[in-house]
């Protein structure tokens, strides 16, 4: 027997800034990242305080830019995409998902697009949103945010949907 469910939603520019820092952070590759930043923050500031003299410019500057580096890239840059997906209303319009075996339907008054299960790679589940992470593309995904379900049994409908079509996380 086949189930289905459907999902209405309106994403925000919070969803968006909200989403791309949790697709950011849950990159290996930006938790590798930010292990060789710290190493090498320690590793300036042990040279700096080794050193015992004042500090110059150019030592100022390599103590900030790891802090900056993080905050731009975990506040700045998602806030500024975020900004621009809400001036698109193409991207802030009410969607509607249709999950089935056949995959999932998104639909608004704009376009609807049918991705096939084998679309997707793998579900990111958080507190707040469920990301669809894409099989060909590692830089995409598609979200619905948790507020979505109106009630246990969607959730719980969801994810046995998703489940029996790909692999969790």
């Amino acid at each position: 027997m086949s189930q289905s469910l459907t999902l209405h939603y309106t994403p925000n520019q919070q969803d968006y800034a909200s989403v791309l820092r949790l697709f950011h952070w849950h990159r290996t590759s930006t938790k590798v990242s930010l292990v060789f930043l710290i190493i090498a923050f320690g590793l300036v500031l042990f040279v700096i305080l080794k050193k015992g003299s004042p500090l110059t410019v150019f030592e100022v500057i390599w103590l900030l830019f790891p802090p900056l580096f993080v905050i731009f890239s975990f506040y700045i840059q998602p806030l500024r995409i975020a900004k621009k997906a809400a001036q698109n209303e193409q991207l802030v319009t009410e969607a509607t998902w249709i999950l089935s075996d056949a995959g999932v339907q998104i639909s608004s008054r704009y376009a609807s697009t049918l991705f096939e299960w084998d679309t997707f790679n793998r579900l990111m589940t958080t507190r707040e949103y469920y990301l669809m992470l894409s099989k060909s593309n590692k830089n995409a995904f598609r979200f619905v945010p948790r507020r979505a379900f109106t009630s246990h049994q969607e959730d719980e409908l969801f994810l046995q949907l998703v489940s029996q079509n790909i692999s969790t996380a």
